[in-house]
């Protein structure tokens, strides 16, 4: 009997699990978003139903189209089940650009990669670097040679390089060599070796 209520249970969990997966398969999880005008904003829709804006780390349903609507805003979505991929929308010039989540899932993705060490093992390839996990509106990495870049969704960001981080309240995520994770809040602009070193940015803006 008892056998037999293990093997319940174990089956009640393998259905659960497959469930989840199945629920994640063809869903896209925003990771990246950026809307710089008050007549900008990014959003999704069901069939039939009305557009509602886009929230960073939402997932957007299988069945859903997203819309860009100004040639200054842009999203990233990864696969809900995957971090290695990510695909953009940029606006566009004029008018709005509408794509179903299957069409952006058929589309080529680029492809990211993250530390795969541990606290006691960070990452080599990582050393001195962070990853970006997730962001919100316009951020900027400047390089030791004063090169400057948007940031993106995957972008390895050198310890000797900084962040311009613009807009009011807008998190960026970051990921250490040992898969730490901390996110800091704008409008901030920071040197990356003192997140490296896990200085306290501002009082209230850095959440650990």
């Amino acid at each position: 009997m008892l056998r037999n209520l293990r093997f319940g249970i174990l089956l009640t969990l393998l259905i659960a699990a497959v469930g989840i997966a199945a629920a994640q398969t063809g869903t896209l999880k925003c990771v990246g978003l950026c809307s710089e005008t008050d007549q900008g904003h990014v959003s999704y829709r069901l069939p039939g139903g009305p557009w509602k804006v886009i929230s960073l780390g939402e997932t957007i349903p299988a069945r859903a189209e997203i819309r860009v609507d100004v040639s200054f805003d842009w999203i990233e979505l990864r696969p809900s089940n995957s971090v290695d991929k990510v695909y953009e929308i940029d606006g566009p010039d004029s008018g709005s650009i509408v794509k179903t989540v299957a069409e952006i899932l058929r589309s080529k993705p680029k492809i990211v990669r993250f530390p795969q060490g541990s606290r006691s093992n960070p990452d080599p390839q990582f050393k001195d670097k962070l990853v970006v996990t997730e962001y919100l509106g316009r951020q900027v990495f400047m390089t030791s040679d004063g090169d400057t870049r948007d940031i993106r969704y995957g972008d390895v960001l050198d310890g000797s390089g900084s962040v311009n981080i613009i807009g009011i309240n807008c998190p960026l995520t970051l990921m250490k060599a040992d898969r730490a994770v901390t996110t800091i809040i704008g409008p901030l602009n920071f040197p990356v070796r003192k997140v490296l070193q896990n200085e306290k940015l501002y009082k209230y803006l850095n959440v650990q």
